[in-house]
């Protein structure tokens, strides 16, 4: 029975081209979660016979429901946590109450609660990857929101781990470095007096140093399908400094 993976946020960017990578590299079988069905289209469009598309948002009950019957009856082995949002970009003296809870219902309780509507059908062997950020161990001002949900999206997946490796399920973390994707764009649009950090990503974009899609979900396929269970879990991965460890 063939091996089934679920990539959330599969519409673009970093999904999209893990989506492909998955299929393509590792004949396994995707389904794709977006919110926006014509993105999942365009993915599904990169190899029809073998991606399988769920719109859906994460952040609802509704949603997840929708994943969990989607994926039902399918042999699923491994589930990435690749959906999020930047906003709102502004000071924590800002943000409202309804921005920070729809934030968090996307960043922190979609993959929580759908890692745990999803445990009945992981057997021994599966893997859960979340897809954090240097913005989890790094204050940004202006990205309170992300920083303080990717932190505790670190957290998840380390206590997740301490709760499912008796089971035989294995939870990973992997920083992607700063990639070339539409979140991105949005990054570069915020203005210096809510996000003082701009000319950083500006110049990255400008330098040509942005990580390609591509190149990062070729490295998620070799974290995820090529390492043994005690090295994919034994720290959070980054691109930057662990690239060419998992080289042919």
């Amino acid at each position: 029975m063939e091996a089934w993976a679920i990539v959330t946020g599969g519409g673009t960017g970093i999904g999209r081209a893990l989506c492909f990578e998955l299929v393509n590299t590792y004949e396994m079988r995707v389904l794709a979660v977006g919110r926006r069905e014509s993105a999942l289209r365009d993915t599904q469009a990169l190899n029809p016979k073998r991606i399988e598309i769920c719109p859906a948002d994460v952040s609802s009950a509704e949603g997840r429901e929708r994943i969990v019957q989607a994926i039902s009856g399918k042999n699923l082995r491994f589930v990435v946590h690749n959906a999020a949002v930047l906003q709102p970009v502004k000071p924590l003296a800002n943000v409202s109450l309804d921005e920070w809870r729809t934030h968090f219902a996307i960043n922190v309780e979609g993959p929580l609660f759908l890692t745990q509507s999803l445990l009945p059908m992981l057997e021994r062997g599966s893997r859960i990857l979340h897809i954090s950020s240097g913005a989890a161990h790094h204050a940004y001002a202006g990205w309170g929101a992300y920083c303080t949900s990717k932190a505790a999206l670190h957290m998840l997946y380390q206590v997740w781990n301490m709760e499912l490796n008796a089971r035989g399920i294995y939870v990973g973390s992997v920083r992607p470095g700063v990639v070339d994707t539409p979140m991105q764009d949005q990054v570069r649009e915020a203005s210096p007096e809510v996000f003082p950090s701009l000319n950083k990503f500006l110049e990255l974009k400008e330098e040509g140093k942005l990580f390609s899609p591509e190149t990062v979900a070729r490295f998620i396929g070799k974290l995820l399908i090529k390492t043994d269970d005690e090295t994919f879990i034994a720290q959070e991965w980054d691109i930057r400094e662990h690239g060419d460890q998992f080289n042919d």
